[in-house]
């Protein structure tokens, strides 16, 4: 009976009131009504802020709200609130706008009589089968309170039924709002509270821009590290860079068999400086190895194991004595043909042999060419550059055409004395 009773009077509170969805008390303008419970989904409708669609389901994190016609659209849960209004057959809301004086005393009556409908229902001999313990914590559960507050705001007592019959002091109200519209909003139960965390008090002390360093655990204060927004200074505070190292930098890698730094561009490229197990240095441009130094300091350029102090890709090197090498192999080689006594005549006549020294080596003299003077025949396309085996070999060839001459006039000698 107990039940019954705290059922009827919940029900009887309850059967005034409609859920509507209205914007949160933080939304400033309006919430976007979704066609799916999803943030992704698309955009039917706008819900402003200071009016409200009634409520049709409740999701996890959305609420489900009555559009237009049989449509129903989402908003999130995040951004809204659920409402409760007045729903009774004759508002006072609409009593008080018309200024319809017998209405509203229709509306207030048409309460009071729900309530003694209730009452009525609850009678003594339900009740006189229960213990008196029980009854009296029926009486204290169920408090509700009748009030009907006028047009000028000023709220009177309309009807206040008291359960005499059940030998007990027990108020029932139905609180009747006149104000347009009437909205309750819905109580936000709130747990217990959690068992209190550990103490965050600490004392963070730092300069501007500058990151900070917990000394302690509980004390803050400078790192090294500067980050003026555009810029970040490591042991600098005025970095030139988007990165800028005051000191030395190690790369250790402790996980694989290769440590470097990877340097890639937004086209894709990669230039990087990569140190083996083998002790062997590779720095690359282009996503490609483009310099090797071995672990005996020779270096090849194009060449991933060079075997020379300097190696080239294209054969030449340096020897360990010095003596730099070019590469001269048939198989690199095409185009070949004799280069003619006459070319080789006429080369070195146009040769003219200097003595000078470069600007930035003053105190050193040199004896060679200047290469925008030198004949066609050993000039570099650019003529800023002279290869020293073109110059050899026309030097070769005159030679040689002039030792044959020699050795054509000795013949000719030999041939004209007398024998003996």
């Amino acid at each position: 009976m107990k039940t019954l009773l705290v059922l009827c009077l919940t029900l009887l509170s309850f059967a005034c009131l409609a859920s509507e969805v209205a914007p949160a008390e933080k939304v400033k303008d309006s919430i976007n009504i979704r066609l799916e419970p999803d943030t992704n989904s698309d955009v039917v409708g706008r819900l402003r802020q200071g009016t409200s669609l009634p409520l049709v389901n409740s999701l996890d994190g959305w609420y489900e709200v009555q559009l237009e016609g049989d449509a129903t659209g989402f908003v999130s849960a995040d951004w809204a609130r659920v409402l409760a209004i007045t729903a009774a057959e004759a508002s006072p809301e609409e009593a008080s706008d018309s200024g319809d004086e017998a209405a509203l005393a229709a509306a207030d009556e048409s309460v009071a009589d729900e309530v003694d409908d209730v009452v009525d229902a609850v009678t003594v001999e339900n009740v006189e089968p229960l213990a008196a313990d029980v009854v009296e914590e029926a009486v204290s559960a169920v408090e509700v309170e009748v009030e009907v507050e006028e047009t000028n705001q000023i709220a009177e007592p309309v009807a206040e039924t008291t359960v005499a019959d059940v030998a007990t002091e027990e108020v029932v109200a139905v609180e009747v709002a006149h104000e347009a519209p009437a909205m309750v909003e819905t109580q936000v139960v709130v747990g217990p509270a959690g068992p209190p965390g550990p103490p965050g008090a600490a004392t963070i002390k730092g300069s501007q821009n500058f990151l900070v360093k917990f000394k302690k655990e509980t004390e803050g204060g400078n790192s090294q590290i500067f980050d003026d927004g555009n810029q970040v200074g490591i042991g600098t505070t005025e970095p030139k860079q988007r990165l800028e190292v005051n000191g030395s930098i190690q790369i250790h890698e402790q996980n694989s068999s290769v440590a470097g730094l990877m340097i890639t561009q937004s086209s894709g490229e990669t230039g990087y400086i990569m140190h083996n197990r083998a002790s062997t240095l590779t720095i690359g441009a282009g996503s490609q190895d483009r310099i090797t130094i071995d672990r005996e300091g020779n270096v090849g350029i194009g060449v991933s194991r060079p075997s020379h102090p300097l190696s080239m890709a294209s054969g030449a090197h340096v020897t360990a004595g010095g003596v730099w090498t070019n590469s001269s192999s048939r198989l690199k080689k095409e185009n070949i043909a004799a280069l003619s006594e006459g070319q080789a005549m006429a080369a070195l006549a146009e040769l003219e042999p200097v003595l000078f020294n470069y600007r930035n080596e003053q105190h050193e003299d040199y004896v060679g060419f200047i290469a925008e003077d030198v004949p066609a025949l050993v000039a570099s396309r650019d003529r800023e550059t002279l290869s020293t085996m073109d110059i050899v070999a026309v030097l070769t060839k005159v030679v040689q055409a002039q030792q044959q001459k020699i050795e054509e006039l000795e013949a000719r000698l030999d041939a004209a004395q007398p024998s003996q």
